[in-house]
């Protein structure tokens, strides 16, 4: 076969008349700032972090701006034909090659721009600098190799076989120079090897004027950069950082992945909220109680109407919606203004953050059949907010009744306390870990430490007064202590669905009927109770000169 060069001419360019001419592509030299007028000694050895850092930078920008120049001759208007070797590469080949160099030309451009320092630097030419890299050739004695393409970047579509390149490096937003060297030795190792996969060897007929020079160019930059001994000890000062942050963006693009598709699937098998859905069809953020399996609402934020609606319907959550809301709804009503005088401020304030408690309670209840996972687990956390201020106000009012009158400074010290507690209340649930069920545990242990806090008053009581009249006074508070106490163990425990058989657990999911509901009906109890004690504590206790 002749290893004569087969001419491939270019058609015509024969214009529909309903189609405007294209207009030349601009030679496109674009760099983030002027390049500096003059640049330090490039030895890397002795420059300082940020001497090599700013060098690497206009080091890197004039190589791009050189390809980019090269390229940008391809659209010349005085070239008809091109010389090609390989029968596979086409015209369009050649065009789509260029367009896709151009295009990871600017997004590592981009990228250096961002991440690497620039500052004027004196006593050193450009013309100096560029001694430092091998010979190139004069663009004239190369342009009248390359065809007359017309190129219309502008029209022609590549982005979605940019992607699959861009996708290979996920170091995307370091936010130290020192750690975006590696991530750039790969970009340009990526682009190195898309330039190669065009061969055209007619390029090469001038000396040293061919694409594959500036291969070579680029090899040999990347190469002493990353072997000189600076660059060397910034890389070893942290070796796995890089690699660890990597690592963490892949994994959370994973979780964010596998997140949506559960979210997808469970919105699909509860027809777009309608239907109710089992325990295994929930996404993991939403799986609160493995021991109710079946009657779960998962409905579209969009559709919030029938979040509201299902108020009324019978779901897994209805009674422990409606055994705080219908209390709720009582103890306002009872609390409107009607003349009588005979609550007073400590209770009116215990009533307020029982009320607040929950009427919390009822929304997070009411939301978490919401498939909108941030507003659900906001309305998860302000219900530990509520029961916070709950079990502080608790407190706050045996402190109230017990210092008032013989110790007004344990009074205030206390009731600073209380009011402590009831704030870390607010900030400890917006914590991330707080509300994943593995940490379950941790959140009983968290409020029971709020509700041992009142220990310490009661202990200065007992010092103050004596054991007998301390246990006297807290005596009308017992009843709702023990209240909190046995509705706990159910919450804890998960009794009674933990032991019952499938079908009757079945039953039970219809309505809600479990170990929550109990432990709701035992705190509006223990609120009860505690409201007829605040009453029985209010003469105080006995002063003693």
């Amino acid at each position: 076969m002749s290893s004569t060069p087969t001419l491939v001419r270019r058609r015509p360019n024969h214009r529909r008349l309903s189609t405007p001419s294209r207009p030349p592509r601009p030679h496109r030299l674009s760099f983030c700032q002027p390049l500096p007028p003059s640049l330090e000694a490039l030895d890397l050895s002795s420059a300082s972090p940020t001497q090599t850092l700013a060098s690497l930078r206009f080091l890197v920008l004039s190589y791009l701006a050189e390809i980019e120049l090269r390229l940008s001759y391809i659209g010349g208007e005085e070239h008809s034909e091109l010389p090609i070797t390989d029968q596979s590469n086409t015209i369009d080949d050649v065009r789509d090659w260029a367009r896709t160099t151009l295009d990871m030309l600017d997004s590592i451009r981009a990228d250096v721009c961002s991440h690497l320092p620039e500052f004027g630097l004196p006593d050193i030419t450009v013309e100096k600098l560029r001694s430092h890299l091998p010979d190139l050739p004069e663009v004239p004695s190369i342009t009248s190799h390359l065809p007359d393409f017309d190129f219309d970047f502008d029209d022609f579509d590549l982005r979605n076989k940019l992607d699959d390149v861009r996708t290979r490096f996920n170091d995307l937003d370091f936010h130290q120079p020192l750690e975006f060297i590696p991530t750039l030795s790969a970009r340009l190792q990526t682009l190195q090897s898309h330039m190669s996969t065009i061969e055209l060897p007619q390029l090469g007929q001038t000396g040293g004027g061919t694409l594959h020079s500036l291969h070579l160019l680029l090899h040999d930059l990347v190469d002493s950069l990353l072997s000189s001994e600076l660059v060397t000890d910034i890389l070893n000062s942290a070796p796995d950082k890089g690699l660890k942050l990597k690592e963490s963006l892949k994994e959370s693009e994973e979780m964010l992945e596998r997140a949506a598709k559960e979210v997808a699937y469970a919105v699909k098998r509860s027809f777009e909220g309608v239907k109710l859905i089992s325990y295994s069809d929930l996404p993991q953020e939403w799986k609160n109680n493995p021991f109710v399996t079946q009657g779960y609402r998962f409905i579209p934020i969009e559709r919030w109407h029938l979040i509201v609606l299902s108020l009324f319907a019978l779901h897994n959550e209805t009674l422990n919606i409606h055994t705080h809301l219908v209390p709720f709804s009582v103890w306002l009503f009872k609390s409107v203004p009607c003349g009588s005088a005979d609550a007073d401020l400590p209770e009116i304030l215990f009533m307020s953050f029982a009320l607040l408690c929950l009427l919390s309670s009822a929304i997070w209840h009411t939301m978490s059949g919401c498939a909108h996972l941030s507003s659900m687990e906001f309305c998860a956390r302000v219900d530990y907010v509520g029961i916070g201020w709950l079990i502080s106000a608790s407190v706050g009012t045996i402190v109230h009744y017990g210092f008032q009158d013989c110790h007004p400074t344990l009074h205030k010290s206390f009731l600073a306390l209380c009011f402590a507690t009831g704030l870390a209340g607010n900030i400890f649930p917006f914590m991330k870990w707080f509300n994943e069920y593995q940490y379950r545990g941790y959140r009983v242990l968290f409020f029971l430490s709020l509700a041992f806090s009142s220990l310490a008053p009661l202990a200065a009581l007992a010092y103050t007064q004596s054991i007998r009249e301390m246990f006297e006074f807290i005596k009308p508070v017992i009843p709702s202590l023990l209240s909190y106490i046995i509705g706990l163990v159910f919450y804890v425990s998960h009794v009674p669905e933990r032991y019952l058989p499938e079908d009757w657990r079945r039953r039970l999911d219809t309505f809600g009927g479990g170990s929550h509901c109990i432990w709701h009906c035992f705190i509006v109890l223990a609120v009860s109770q505690h409201k007829a004690a605040i009453r029985a504590m209010r003469d105080g206790m006995v002063c003693y000169a």
